[in-house]
């Protein structure tokens, strides 16, 4: 059997790019295998722009993280293209916060602009910034103060950090900003389509995620309400209500507003870059994975995009994920030969499916 094999992440587990080879090693010994690992933006968004540039260069720096402090990153670079590759999940990432340092009122955004800025000053042309898993919530205000915008209070005084402080937010200066970036064209992928405010925003649906409280998710809805009217003021852009500006703490809508990034949903990006129609026309089956299978999954993230093309060409699809919701699987396209199969019905707990997910991937398997 010719199987395809195109995984996202399981977070806190295995990056796609592992998961394909735990997948691929599992399977290869009876069937011809095609594996690629997939991003829409969030995690592992830089291990597939290296498995579609294996001679990417990855440029190593210090930035701050989501919590001011200082830490190792990395981003990618195209040399040919003068492009440069970031993964915002890299820099002021959830994963690799402790549930104790979460602070999601005033948590920044401030080094994926000094990502930013290091690239612009090596010359980059492009730059691709991949959006998901922040322990962030500023709307990526944070972002355009490292690239040297001010953001002032009612009396003229510069405010600080984070997303709490957006709430003494009056005016916003961005010319210093446009002179750094204004020889740059900078692309926001998103995984999600939900705008940055309302009920289906980046407050109320991914806060709780980076440790908000609901008391806390109000302060947040109140502070990027305050950011969308000061933006709105100064550019005329209504980043509130534009999809797909909640994602990655509302950091696309910053990149939208204030860098005029273009955004790209992140399963719109992968069938740009990926031959997805003819490696599903060679393919018996298809294998897709993501930690959990929700109403999300089917907006924008890569495992919605391996659906959709599976279903187009009548091809069976098997989705594995860490948990599901049931509901979900209600809304799933009707004409897909689709299997679900949840890694914690084989687990004893969640702890357990997270740290022997390798073993639980190809317990999965085995029998195909």
């Amino acid at each position: 059997m010719k199987i395809l094999i195109l995984p996202n992440s399981f977070k806190g587990s295995l990056s796609a790019r592992q998961t394909a080879r735990v997948l691929s090693s599992a399977l290869s010994k009876k069937h011809c295998i095609k594996s690629f690992p997939l991003s829409d933006g969030g995690d592992g968004f830089i291990d597939f722009w290296k498995a579609l540039f294996p001679s990417a260069q990855t440029v190593r720096l210090r930035t701050s993280n989501a919590f001011h402090n200082k830490s190792n990153t990395s981003y990618l670079w195209l040399k040919d293209s003068k492009t440069a590759v970031i993964e915002t999940a890299r820099i002021c990432g959830l994963g690799q916060a402790k549930k104790e340092e979460l602070d999601p009122l005033n948590a920044t955004s401030y080094g994926v602009g000094e990502a930013i800025l290091h690239a612009i000053n090596k010359g980059a042309k492009k730059i691709y910034i991949g959006l998901g898993g922040v322990a962030c919530n500023d709307g990526g205000a944070g972002i355009a103060q490292a690239l040297g915008a001010k953001f002032f209070d009612s009396v003229g005084r510069e405010i600080s950090l984070g997303a709490q402080s957006l709430l003494n937010l009056k005016n916003i200066d961005i010319a210093f900003l446009k002179k750094q970036i204004k020889n740059t064209k900078i692309y926001a992928v998103a995984d999600v389509t939900n705008p940055m405010l309302g009920p289906k925003g980046s407050a109320r649906i991914f806060g709780p995620q980076k440790g908000a409280t609901p008391q806390q998710v109000e302060i947040l809805e109140k502070s990027l309400s305050v950011y969308a009217r000061a933006v709105k003021k100064l550019t005329g852009k209504e980043i509130g209500r534009t999809p797909s500006t909640a994602a990655a703490g509302a950091l696309c809508a910053g990149l939208y507003g204030l860098l005029n990034a273009k955004i790209i949903l992140g399963a719109d990006f992968l069938q740009q870059h990926l031959p997805l129609d003819q490696w599903t026309e060679w393919a018996d089956l298809l294998i897709t994975s993501e930690g959990k299978l929700d109403r999300q999954t089917l907006f924008g993230k890569a495992p919605s995009c391996v659906l959709n093309t599976a279903g187009k060409h009548k091809k069976p699809a098997l989705f594995i994920c860490g948990i599901y919701e049931e509901k979900v699987l209600q809304k799933l396209p009707k004409n897909l030969q689709l299997t679900v199969v949840s890694l914690s019905d084989f687990a004893k707990n969640q702890e357990d499916c997270m740290r022997r997910c390798r073993h639980y991937l190809r317990q999965v398997v085995k029998n195909i």
